[in-house]
C-alpha cells in the first residue's frame, strides 16, 4: 500500500511543474490584462481614451503600443482586445503597401487609417480562457511579428528614398 501512494506521489512532483505551466488565466478584464502583463515583465500603464474607454499603454522590443478592449462593461466581461500600435503617415504608404504586408502575414494585419498613417493590430478573443503560457506566447509574438512590420517599413522608406532620389 505505502509502495503506491509513493509512486503517486512521486508522479505527481515529476508532473508539478507541467501544471504550473498549464495555469488558467481570464484575459476579459482591462485589470486582469495588465497584471499579467507586469507578471510576465511587461509595462502595463491603465488609460482611459477620449471615448471613455480603458486601454493598457506598454511597449516590445523598444517599440511602444497599446491594448485596446472591445466588448466591456466597466473594464470587465471585454469579449476581445486588440494589440495596436500605429506609424505616423509617410508619402509612400499606400494599400497596395499595406495589402503587400497583409497577403505575406497572417496574424497582424496593417490598414492605412482615415488620417493616413499605418495602423497595425492583432485581434485577440478572449470568450473563455487560456493558459498563461499562451498569453506570453501572443506578447512575445506580437512583438517578434511587430519587429518585422518595423523592417518592412523600413525597406519600403529605404526604397522610396532612392526611388525620389533619381
Amino acid at each position: 500500500m505505502w509502495g503506491k501512494v509513493l509512486a503517486v506521489a512521486a508522479a505527481m512532483a515529476v508532473s508539478a511543474p507541467a501544471f504550473a505551466a498549464d495555469r488558467i488565466v481570464d484575459v476579459s478584464s482591462v485589470d486582469g490584462v495588465a497584471a499579467l502583463m507586469r507578471e510576465a515583465g511587461y509595462k502595463a500603464e491603465i488609460k482611459v481614451g477620449k471615448d471613455g474607454d480603458s486601454y493598457i499603454e506598454s511597449a516590445i522590443g523598444g517599440n511602444d503600443f497599446q491594448i485596446l478592449f472591445y466588448g466591456c462593461e466597466n473594464k470587465v466581461g471585454c469579449d476581445s482586445f486588440d494589440f495596436y500600435s500605429w506609424f505616423k503617415k509617410e508619402p509612400f504608404f499606400s494599400t497596395d503597401m499595406a495589402n503587400e504586408w497583409n497577403a505575406n502575414n497572417r496574424f497582424l494585419k496593417v490598414a492605412i487609417d482615415s488620417d493616413g498613417d499605418l495602423s497595425e493590430y492583432a485581434y485577440i478573443s478572449t470568450i473563455g480562457k487560456m493558459t498563461y503560457d499562451n498569453f506570453k506566447d501572443y506578447v512575445a509574438w506580437y512583438g517578434s511579428t511587430d519587429a518585422d512590420l518595423v523592417k518592412f517599413v523600413a525597406e519600403r522608406r529605404k526604397a522610396a528614398a532612392a526611388a525620389g532620389a533619381k
